[in-house]
């Protein structure tokens, strides 16, 4: 039992105690703001990359629609300019204007450059929007098309190989005219063909599907919060 004359005594130990508690207090919320803090730059980083990436994806929506549509539920671009070649050819000289008309085939040549330089210039536009430290590229396919038109000689000679070499053709047709995706920094080309079993399809006029698709794909890689990072090559 406690003695009389040591009552006194009580009230001093307690402030003691409370004090204590109060300075750990103080300490672990002083702990707990900083790392709050931390962890609210940390995520502010996330938030700008993030809005970073998705200006990148509306770019690539928005290219100039006078050459592509954009297909929202496959995520390609639609070659809107009508190529229709002669039967069995992949050679942009060969179309089946250039038997009619030559001088509005040579202008429908001229059509695909200026496409092909609106390519070039939104893979451009992106490089140079983005921040220079991030692992950002640009796959670009060229997906070639063919209508269902019973063009079969051997399984070498179809519609599947023709649309890949209609593909590589448009390709080489680009590069000769001072258009090489595969040339650009950080650019990646891929050429493909889907014969006539690519979507999307055209279901209006079979021979529609003599077409190109286009896909500009950025490829994400390492998303560095700061120099310290190392990045990952492609």
């Amino acid at each position: 039992m406690r003695k009389k004359g040591d009552k006194d005594s009580f009230w001093p130990s307690y402030v003691d105690i409370v004090t204590t508690l109060f300075a750990i207090m103080v300490v672990l919320f002083a702990v707990s703001y900083s790392r709050f803090r931390v962890k609210e730059r940390e995520l502010r980083k996330i938030v700008d990359k993030y809005e970073e990436i998705k200006k990148i994806y509306q770019t690539v929506e928005n290219i100039d629609p006078t050459y592509f549509e954009f297909d929202s539920t496959y995520v390609k671009h639609i070659f809107k300019i009508q190529v229709t070649y002669q039967k069995g050819e992949f050679d942009l000289y060969k179309l089946m204007v250039d038997r009619a008309n030559k001088m509005a085939a040579d202008s429908l040549r001229e059509r695909i450059i200026a496409a092909g330089q609106e390519i070039q210039k939104t893979v451009r536009n992106l490089q140079n929007m983005h921040d220079k430290k991030q692992d950002i590229k640009y796959l670009v396919v060229i997906e070639g098309q063919a209508s269902a038109d019973g063009y079969y000689i051997n399984p070498y000679f179809n519609n599947d190989v023709l649309s890949y070499q209609r593909a590589l053709a448009l390709h080489q047709f680009w590069r000769k005219n001072g258009i090489d995706f595969s040339s650009m920094l950080k650019c990646e080309l891929v050429i493909c063909g889907s014969g006539e079993g690519g979507v999307p399809r055209d279901t209006t006029r079979e021979e529609f599907n003599q077409r190109f698709l286009i896909h500009i794909v950025p490829v994400i890689g390492n998303i560095r919060m700061d120099n310290s990072q190392k990045a990952h090559s492609f």
